[in-house]
């Protein structure tokens, strides 16, 4: 299995980005691999819940709102890719709660089991870590 590592980065290093070294070019370079690599993280993560879960129509949703997204241009255009990152950064407004949601549905249709909750914690855990950074990372380039 080919591993997808985010980079790291500290909130210095974040503030720091668009003030000083970055220019679109080196801008766009960074997003163009990272936002890719978050965005398969977050749909590897959505394949490992349960099965039932996985079958409610609210991850549904929004397992399939990860799958379709624009390609990332490989040459620089600055325009294009900022209306990608806009695009992209509005389609996924209503993804936590619609997570959320698929949750509430699960427990409601079968109930409480601690193991299950446990792994789908987890799950919400990841998700909601790697939420955060995805749209600190866009919201710094598109606004």
């Amino acid at each position: 299995m080919k591993l997808f590592l985010p980079s790291p980065m500290s909130i210095k290093q974040f503030l720091d980005f668009g003030r000083e070294n970055a220019c679109e070019k080196t801008s766009y370079m960074f997003l163009q691999k990272e936002l890719e690599v978050r965005l398969a993280n977050t749909m590897r993560e959505v394949t490992l819940l349960p099965a039932n879960l996985q079958s409610q129509i609210s991850i549904k949703l929004e397992s399939n709102s990860l799958t379709i997204r624009p390609r990332l241009p490989h040459t620089v255009n600055t325009v294009s890719f900022l209306e990608i990152l806009i695009k992209i950064r509005n389609r996924h407004n209503d993804m936590v709660p619609t997570m959320a949601q698929g949750v509430i549905e699960y427990k409601e249709k079968f109930g409480f089991d601690p193991f299950i909750s446990s792994n789908v914690q987890y799950f919400l855990d990841l998700f909601y870590t790697n939420r955060i950074s995805f749209r600190m990372l866009n919201n710094q380039h598109s606004e």
